[in-house]
């Protein structure tokens, strides 16, 4: 099959690139012919690494002309200087959201010529229900989950999400919350979890007294009970340190408590590295503090690499993936005390270690490319023979053009 992603960067880190990535590997190594379509493209070269096999193409080249960029014409200016029909209801949070990022993503729908053409956010989800031929096949992916959107966005996706020919969630939680929503169209969702590939190094021997988590700084992902967490038994424990890996607003909060604990010279901050793969290796304990979490992309990375994991029983993404005393340890989003006491299990028994990251590897082998892949295929072969929007799922009120 030819298939295309759209995705809204290809170019830096986050979870939804690094998945998306994995799948169009999968793909490609299966035969398929799997092109990226980023709409904007702001660097030369892409943070994570993208397999020849695959084609890249950009829609909105945003870097200076002299950097490699496009020089946009009268008309294009005057459209990037237009808001978005969707920045009515803040949809789209990207920069260059504007009414030339409507015509250059329209555009991409009118000529689009693939099997398949696979949307993975909400901006794009609602592209796609608008612009999207009624003979194009559309596949759209929710890296988030519908109680994550505010009402006018929830509002949106609701009555424009029924126009295409599928809607793909990574939770079984969240496939019922949408379900539960669209009624007579729930015949539409259906469930197919990101995917990780195994660590190439194999599993983590286990032996490095370190603490880790990665993710964006970020208030939501809860990075700051870790740190009060360590804080409190740090000294209990001397030999163990914390490494948190990741970029964001959070980060000088962060080493303000770091420093309020005394502890800079345990707990880094090492910034954004990828892959991860080295890291973990270098590591015993991972950790995931996220408030609410979609998925949990680092978490069966974690798992991936033989981690023994402590995570928030955050919903909808671990809940579903992590099993309380088999391949984890679940604790209250935001309750440093118990955190505390987790680790502290974890820190004086390493069998324990050992037995959860042996449980770990078990769990995330389901989520690797080659058993995810499969899920993709059989749905987008039942998606071609029906033919299209106006064939896919339940039938559909109106005209498949809003």
């Amino acid at each position: 099959m030819r298939i295309a992603f759209l995705v809204r960067g290809v170019w830096g880190i986050g979870g939804t690139i690094r998945t998306t990535i994995n799948t169009a590997e999968a793909l490609a190594e299966r035969g398929h012919e799997v092109t990226l379509v980023s709409c904007i493209r702001n660097k030369e070269h892409p943070d994570f690494p993208i397999d020849p096999r695959i084609a890249v193409r950009s829609l909105w080249d945003v870097r200076e002309p002299a950097g490699g960029g496009e020089a946009l014409s009268s008309l294009d200016r005057l459209r990037g200087r237009r808001p978005s029909y969707l920045d009515a209801d803040h949809v789209n949070n990207m920069k260059e959201s504007s009414a030339l990022l409507d015509h250059r993503v329209k555009r991409f729908f009118r000529e689009v010529d693939a099997d398949i053409v696979v949307t993975t956010q909400v901006t794009l989800n609602l592209y796609a229900a608008r612009y999207a031929r009624p003979d194009t096949v559309v596949v759209a992916q929710e890296h988030l989950f519908l109680d994550n959107y505010k009402p006018p966005v929830r509002r949106r996706i609701l009555v424009e999400y029924r126009h295409l020919s599928a809607i793909v969630t990574i939770t079984e939680t969240d496939a019922n919350a949408y379900r539960d929503a669209l009624g007579e169209h729930a015949g539409l969702v259906e469930v197919i979890p990101n995917s990780i590939p195994a660590n190439p190094r194999g599993p983590s021997p286990l032996t490095e007294p370190v603490i880790m988590a990665a993710g964006r700084l970020t208030g939501a992902k809860g990075f700051s009970t870790l740190v009060e967490a360590f804080g409190e038994i740090a000294h209990r424990y001397p030999e163990w340190s914390v490494r948190i890996y990741g970029r964001g607003p959070e980060r000088k909060r962060l080493q303000r408590l770091i420093g309020e604990y005394g502890l800079r010279a345990r707990i880094k901050l090492p910034g954004p590295v990828s892959p991860l793969d080295e890291e973990w290796h270098k590591a015993s304990i991972a950790v995931m503090t996220s408030h609410r979490e979609a998925f949990g992309l680092v978490l069966v990375e974690a798992m991936a690499a033989g981690m023994p994991v402590v995570s928030t029983a955050a919903e909808p993404g671990p809940v579903d993936i992590v099993t309380d005393g088999v391949d984890g340890l679940f604790v209250e989003p935001g309750n440093a005390e118990r955190l505390s006491e987790a680790l502290v299990r974890l820190m004086d028994d390493p069998r324990l270690r050992h037995s959860l990251a042996a449980g770990a590897r078990a769990t995330a082998r389901a989520y690797e490319p080659e058993q995810v892949v499969a899920m993709h295929e059989q749905l987008f072969e039942r998606l071609v023979r029906a033919g299209g929007r106006a064939h896919a799922g339940l039938p559909r009120a109106g005209n498949s053009r809003l």
